[in-house]
Order: C-alpha cells, then structure tokens, then sequence
C-alpha cells in the first residue's frame, strides 16, 4: 500500500474524517489527502504543528519522559491527531469536532508500523 492509498484510507474510514498527510519535519508532504468538499489546507495546517512538535520533543527530553509518540490538538471546529513515524517523520489525521476520536486514534495508530517499514 503507498502513502497516498494510506492518507486516503484513513480519512474515509473515520466519521468526521477531513484531511491526513504525511509529512516530515522540515515540512515536506509526502502524501496527502483532503476528503471532497473541504477546504482545509493541510499541508499548511502541518507545517505549522510542527514546530508545536519541535517544542513538545524538547520539553520531553528535558523532563525525561521519553519520546513523543502522539499529539491531539483539539479546537473549536476541528481535532488534529498527530502520530510520529520516525524522528523525521509523522502522520496527522484532521476530523471534525464532532468526528469519531477513539476510531481516529486507533487507525493512525494501525497506520504506524506500516509507515515505519517504509522508511
């Protein structure tokens, strides 16, 4: 299964599915899928939690609780669930408020270890 096959899987598996990508660290997308009449940019969207990313690795590694594994950003309108491959490398699924968390949680969790053989 490619990337592409995988943010699209995700997205449309969850109830309140909208967006995923594959990204690394310096802000380059390696797949990306935008469910049908949305209008989020993702890519932009992951850019700009990556260095929210950044922030939290280093806080970790001062306090010594190991390495960041997921990261939830829950807003007003939306939930951004982001999940780290590799050190250079995470995923993040974006749902709506109102969409299925537990599910969205589980999947990107599944869609981890498929990730990681590829790099």
């Amino acid at each position: 299964m490619d990337f592409n096959d995988i943010v699209t899987e995700l997205v449309e598996s969850v109830t309140g599915g909208i967006a995923a990508v594959i990204m690394a660290t310096d802000g380059i997308a390696l797949a990306e899928y935008v469910k049908p009449g949305q209008s989020l940019d993702i890519q932009t969207m992951a850019v700009e939690y990556t260095s929210v990313l950044s922030e939290i690795r280093k806080a970790s590694e001062v306090l010594q609780a190991g390495k960041l594994e997921e990261l939830t950003v829950c807003t007003e309108s939306l939930t951004l669930i982001l999940r780290v491959i590799t050190d250079e490398y995470f995923i993040a699924v974006v749902l709506s408020s109102n969409g299925n968390y537990g599910k969205g949680r589980y999947l990107i969790r599944m869609a981890a270890p498929k990730l990681v053989e590829e790099f």
